[in-house]
């Protein structure tokens, strides 16, 4: 009994520290309007966005780091990124702000567009 006892809180403690450590996680948010001038002429491109993350989920300070062809899509990824909502990063169980957060979103002439989060590679927070 007692042994069972251990493992049971053995088990309950190892699941506290799994969840204590989490990075950001997106929960709500859509992907951007396709600007009809670049759908009418089939024009096709990305944007790299780099934003903060509040601790509420929030996102702040966005920044377009890359963009091809320039001046086509960086005003639809801005307000697709700043629509977008985050479960916060935690470390040690606490929600923590997260900087330079990066994604591209990319754009296809046939509607479609894609969002392709890079935050493995570019969290600086972690």
């Amino acid at each position: 009994m007692v042994r069972a006892l251990g493992l049971v809180l053995l088990w309950l403690g190892l699941l506290g520290c799994a969840t204590a450590h989490r990075p950001a996680q997106l929960i709500s948010g859509e992907g951007p309007v396709y600007p009809e001038s670049a759908r009418v002429q089939q024009i096709e491109g990305y944007v790299t966005v780099v934003y903060d993350l509040t601790v509420a989920g929030d996102v702040v300070n966005l920044r377009i780091v890359d963009a091809e062809p320039a001046g086509v899509f960086e005003a639809a990824a801005l307000r697709a990124v700043q629509g977008w909502r985050f479960l916060p990063k935690r470390l040690n169980g606490k929600a923590v702000e997260v900087l330079a957060q990066r994604s591209t979103l990319t754009f296809k002439w046939d509607g479609a567009a894609n969002r392709d989060d890079e935050q493995s590679r570019k969290d600086t927070a972690d």
